[in-house]
């Protein structure tokens, strides 16, 4: 639907549930594999031969195990001090983008603060692409400097997931162009988090298409490198 500035109206996250669990699962887990890692292996090195512990051994175990706990309560203590700061709800309407914070608090990006690009080549709403050690992101310009304008967050143990994210990214590039008309959004946002540019819909037929694509593509790879490997080598890798 299109909206103008008398009926555009508020729209607010739903967590994906789903997704939240895996994510604090895959957290918990590896929580616990840090933990066997850091306890176990010294244990299991100092009781290897079912031998009574030497000196070198207790004063290692003296010093070694205190760190190691007060170590971790303070990552158990920073945890909850950053746990006031997590996001429960992202809420878009005619104003801007809202982050509402566990503790209460609410932390805005308002369509009103957004500046132009201050770099050749780089739009006032552009987007940086992902890597494999940190997700793409939407940003925007505010006192002369990037600002992130995020739609999920995925910090350890305080991960956010909206199941209608990009109907956010949508009402909020809808809400810029009214609201803030002089503010220029790249093509390239709009491609990558399949929003259409005329109607700011999520169109979840080219996504799907898009990433089977992808898939597709990465399994013929996957299939040429196993039969080059299989002909010029004499075994396979996949079969």
């Amino acid at each position: 639907m299109i909206y103008n500035k008398e009926n555009f109206p508020q729209i607010s996250s739903e967590r994906n549930v789903t997704a939240t669990i895996l994510v604090y699962m895959l957290f918990g887990l590896l929580c616990i594999a840090m933990l066997a890692l850091f306890i176990g292996i010294p244990l299991s090195m100092q009781l290897e031969h079912n031998s009574h512990l030497s000196d070198g051994e207790m004063i290692f175990n003296i010093i070694y195990f205190p760190i190691l706990f007060w170590g971790i309560w303070a990552l158990y203590k920073d945890y909850r001090r950053q746990k006031n700061k997590k996001i429960v709800l992202i809420t878009v309407d005619q104003y801007g983008i809202h982050y509402h914070q566990y503790n209460g608090i609410v932390q805005r990006i308002l369509y009103k603060e957004l500046e132009r690009s201050t770099e050749a080549y780089v739009s006032d709403i552009d987007r940086k692409i992902g890597s494999k050690y940190s997700p793409g992101y939407i940003f925007g310009f505010k006192e002369g400097k990037y600002i992130p304008i995020p739609f999920s967050t995925s910090d350890n143990g305080l991960t956010y997931i909206p199941k209608n994210k990009y109907h956010l990214i949508g009402h909020f590039l809808n809400g810029i162009t009214l609201f803030c008309p002089h503010i220029k959004i790249s093509q390239a946002v709009f491609a990558d988090y399949f929003i259409n540019p005329d109607t700011f819909e999520f169109n979840k037929k080219s996504q799907i298409i898009t990433y089977l694509l992808v898939l597709i593509v990465i399994m013929v790879m996957l299939i040429a490198v196993d039969l080059f490997t299989k002909y010029t080598k004499g075994f396979s890798i996949l079969f």
